[in-house]
C-alpha cells in the first residue's frame, strides 16, 4: 500500500510496519462524552466502545478519538457545520448519505476541528471497519505515543512525524498510522514489497 491511502502518495513520506500488542485501556480515562452534540444527529455512540475509546497528542494538544456509528442522512440526521468527512484514507467511496456502522471520529484539542474518517468501500464491497478485525477484542487501535517504540518505528522512515498518531491494524497484518499532518489527517502505510 503507498502512503496518503489507497492511491497517491504523500511527497516524501514513508512509514513501516510496526507490530506490537494493542491495549487502549490505558488511555479510556476520561469522561463520557455525548458524540452526537459533537458532531451532529447523524453520528452516535457505538455501545461497543466508550466515549472517548483514546485520547492522544496529535496536534500540540490533547485530542479525542470516538469510534461511532454514523447514520443515514435524513431530515432529521445530519452532520454538525463544522465536521470534515474524509472517506478517502480508509476507504475508497465518499459516504453520502448512507449510514456506516463503525467510524472514527476525531476532536483536535488545539483547533476544536472535528473529522469523521469512514471506511466506505462502495457498493457490494465490505467496509473497511466491517472487516473481522474490527469484531475482535482488542480491535485494531491503539495510540503510539511519542517517544515509544511504535512511534520511534514509524519515525525512523518518517523524520517529519512529531506527535502521537493512531496505529491502525489491517487484515493483512500490516499496520499503518494515522497521523495529523498540521492541516489534516495522513495515512502512512509500508511500502509494498516486490
Amino acid at each position: 500500500m503507498r502512503l496518503g491511502g489507497r492511491s497517491g502518495r504523500i511527497a516524501g513520506c514513508a512509514a513501516v510496519a510496526v507490530v506490537f500488542p494493542f491495549d487502549a485501556s490505558a488511555s479510556r480515562a476520561a469522561p463520557a462524552v455525548n458524540v452526537s452534540i459533537l458532531f451532529g444527529s447523524r453520528v452516535v455512540a457505538n455501545a461497543r466502545f466508550v466515549a472517548p475509546y483514546l485520547e492522544g497528542d496529535f496536534d500540540g494538544t490533547t485530542d479525542a478519538v470516538y469510534l461511532v456509528t454514523v447514520l443515514p442522512a435524513s431530515p432529521k440526521a445530519s452532520f454538525t457545520k463544522d465536521v470534515t468527512v474524509t472517506g478517502d484514507l480508509l476507504g475508497t467511496a465518499p459516504l453520502g448519505n448512507r449510514g456506516e456502522t463503525l467510524a472514527l471520529a476525531i476532536v483536535n484539542g488545539k483547533s476544536a476541528r472535528k473529522f469523521l474518517i469512514t471506511g466506505y468501500e462502495g457498493e457490494g464491497v465490505t467496509d473497511y471497519f466491517g472487516s473481522p478485525i474490527w469484531g475482535t477484542k482488542p480491535i485494531p487501535l491503539a495510540l503510539a505515543k511519542k517517544g515509544s517504540q511504535a512511534f520511534r518505528q514509524f519515525r525512523e522512515q518518517e523524520k517529519r512525524i512529531t506527535n502521537d498518531m493512531l496505529v491502525i491494524g489491517t487484515e493483512a497484518g500490516i499496520d499503518t498510522a494515522l497521523c495529523w499532518n498540521g492541516a489534516r489527517y495522513v495515512l502512512f502505510a509500508p511500502h509494498e514489497e516486490p
